[in-house]
């Protein structure tokens, strides 16, 4: 009965987890038991779940074979310790990190796209997520260009204290010490050099979409706590119709904003941060010869581009099967 099933979020006390544990609440879904997991610094800490605590366990020491399902919000090295000790337990797994992204006898599967019969699926980045809902609306693409705007929560609860400490003492006329980030993040923009998430990026749509494309991307962390946005630029092989194009994205519960003047402006603090849903303005084809169109699209990284991806799947495990 999918009232019997247990489950485990591992990583509760990070951005990511709390954002899960805050969807799986709000969406009803029927579970007998949470499990909240973290590492050993933050065990018997207390988390909130429908009005009752939950008692932060250790993720090194939890016994999986307690539980039908997990989720994992982990750093990359760690899930890829965890994960298979999950399945060895018999233990149903959801991984959001990149360890397992390009393992091609694993499903990366995106929001909306069909559950396969599997036990172990990885989530894409949130860059993809936000990505695929529009990208699914065109036809022909021949080159992506993105440059992504990050948020501090990208780098997890360590992000978002660094940029609410450093506000902090500079408005108070104190020094502050860079430790999450390569340097000051308050009131400044880093850029993130190399060449990982972009390779990681190209990756994630090839295996999500059915063509591929060469994509250029750019990243720069900005001092937003949370919400992505995304300055986006594809090439096409046809000029699309940008009407027929609007009614896909509606269609496809895109957000459109107008993109004839600032009225249209979405922003990730005010429409995107704590919401679920994709934005998107400043719809435009591109100028002769090039064809193509560019737009801005912003979404949460933890709610649309993260805790949205599980819940899907989350669904359909605890609907469809019996535990």
């Amino acid at each position: 009965m999918a009232e019997g099933v247990k489950l485990a979020v591992a990583g509760a006390t990070g951005e990511l987890g709390r954002a899960v544990l805050a969807a799986l609440e709000e969406s009803g879904l029927e579970v007998a038991r949470v499990h909240a997991l973290a590492s050993a610094e933050s065990v018997e800490d207390t988390l909130m779940f429908r009005s009752r605590p939950l008692l932060v366990e250790d993720v090194e020491e939890f016994d999986f074979a307690t539980v039908n399902i997990a989720v994992l919000c982990l750093p990359a090295a760690l899930s890829a310790r965890i994960a298979p000790r999950a399945r060895a337990a018999g233990c149903r797994v959801i991984d959001h990190s990149r360890a397992f992204r390009n393992e091609a006898d694993i499903p990366l599967l995106a929001e909306g796209m069909t559950l396969p019969e599997a036990d172990f699926v990885a989530c894409p980045s949130a860059g993809a997520a936000l990505l695929l809902p529009v990208l699914r609306c065109l036809e022909g693409i021949t080159a992506l260009h993105v440059t992504a705007l990050s948020p501090v929560s990208a780098g997890g609860r360590a992000g978002v204290r660094e940029l609410a400490g450093q506000t902090g003492e500079l408005l108070n006329g104190r020094s502050i010490e860079p430790a999450t980030f390569a340097a000051q993040i308050a009131f400044n923009a880093l850029p993130v050099v190399g060449t990982e998430e972009e390779e990681g990026l190209m990756d994630e749509l090839e295996r999500l979409l059915p063509e591929s494309f060469p994509v250029v991307l750019a990243t720069v962390t900005v001092p937003v706590f949370y919400g992505f946005t995304l300055a986006v630029t594809v090439q096409t092989e046809v000029s699309p119709d940008l009407a027929v194009l609007r009614h896909r994205l509606g269609k496809a519960g895109v957000t459109l904003g107008n993109s004839d003047n600032d009225q249209g402006v979405v922003t990730p603090v005010t429409e995107a941060s704590g919401q679920d849903g994709l934005y998107l303005t400043g719809l435009a084809t591109l100028p002769a010869p090039l064809q193509g169109l560019r737009f801005w699209l912003v979404g949460d990284n933890l709610r649309q581009g993260g805790a949205r991806q599980s819940l899907g799947i989350l669904e359909k495990w605890i609907k469809d099967f019996k535990y």
